[in-house]
């Protein structure tokens, strides 16, 4: 892992195949730092939390479906 120390208003770069990204460090207020990223409309840009929620998703979805009421009420019976 790279670690980078960066002041407001300063930026870095990450540069690949499909072109430049660039971030850079808007503002810094207690706990927290807001970050600008620059980077080519083919690039996803995601927080982790939405990402996981949507691995999360997809899984589910490709899951077995429940079994329908009837089936559940007819081995009730």
């Amino acid at each position: 892992m790279l670690i980078l120390s960066r002041k407001e208003n300063e930026s870095f770069w990450i540069e690949g195949k499909e072109g430049k990204i660039e971030i850079i460090v808007t503002e810094i207020s207690g706990g927290q730092v807001r970050l600008g990223i620059h980077a080519p409309k083919s690039y996803k840009i995601l927080r982790q939390e939405l990402a996981q929620t949507m691995e999360y998703n997809r899984q589910a979805s490709t899951a077995a479906p429940p079994a329908s009421l009837r089936d559940i009420a007819s081995k009730l019976k």
